[in-house]
């Protein structure tokens, strides 16, 4: 489906949101006119933010790939945006025919969009739920059609916690899910880093955000995003920069930032429930 057979849904009201100013980023066909200004006004005060963006997705394909080729065949996608193409289900599946993916989003375009992509593909399905509401999501009856919660799932927070700020209680969120989440789940997420960022770019970045009315993204220090993970264990190699987290995974990944990784913008890893 392409933009030409889009019709993004009412409930939008032009405004930008995460899930599009991710799609504008990453030059893709599901975004509004107000996704791409926003994204506009992002590049003028970090330019390389595309390119940051990019670099996410192929963490997060990395990461895909790896555990399904590890055996895992659930892939629960929170704050997934749009599944456009590239995304969790065509990896998982390609590698795990048998594999099933949730897509969960708060924004209704990604929703719908993702509903619209995935109407074929009886395996995975796209819902619409909010991360700092855990157990309403996990309680969903599409979620848990496609997936058992009593086995393993692996839990994608990718691009997602640095748009919650400490009053929306994220640490408790993911706690929550933590101990929802059968033994041998594995938790992946990347979060912005307070350390790849100027003062002056993280405040003129989210007064760029305030006058989107899109939410504006927090970003947190190195333990921060640690504390995440909870009493999880990491996986090797812990928690890194997203160009170093199993690079020989995608040997035609972006190399952009390796030999600068925390200009990458955020940091990565990956920590399994024992």
């Amino acid at each position: 489906m392409t933009r030409s057979h889009w019709t993004p849904p009412p409930e939008r009201g032009g405004r930008a949101t995460p899930a599009g100013l991710y799609d504008a980023l990453l030059g893709g066909e599901f975004n509004l006119p107000a996704d791409r200004e926003l994204a506009a006004k992002a590049l003028e005060v970090i330019p390389a933010m595309a390119k940051m963006a990019k670099t996410s997705r192929a963490f997060l394909r990395r990461a895909v790939r790896h555990f399904a080729n590890e055996g895992f065949d659930q892939f629960l996608d929170l704050g997934s945006g749009i599944p456009a193409t590239g995304n969790v289900h065509e990896i998982a599946q390609a590698h795990r025919p048998d594999a099933r993916v949730v897509y969960v989003d708060i924004h209704p375009v990604a929703v719908m969009t993702g509903q619209q992509i995935l109407r074929d593909n009886p395996d995975a399905v796209a819902i619409l739920g909010d991360a700092r509401n855990p157990d309403a999501v996990l309680a969903d009856e599409e979620l848990n059609r496609v997936v058992d919660l009593n086995r393993p799932v692996v839990l994608l927070a990718v691009a997602l916690l640095h748009y919650l700020t400490d009053d929306d209680r994220p640490y408790e969120a993911m706690a929550r899910l933590r101990e929802r989440l059968a033994p041998g789940s594995v938790l992946v997420l990347a979060h912005g880093a307070r350390e790849s960022y100027a003062e002056s770019q993280t405040q003129k970045i989210q007064t760029a955000f305030r006058e989107s009315e899109a939410p504006k993204p927090v970003v947190r220090s190195y333990d921060e995003v640690l504390g995440f993970f909870g009493d999880f264990q990491l996986i090797d190699p812990g928690l890194v920069w997203l160009p170093q987290w199993r690079p020989e995974l995608g040997p035609d990944d972006p190399d952009w930032f390796v030999s600068d990784p925390v200009q990458s913008g955020s940091l990565a890893g990956a920590a399994q429930k024992l």
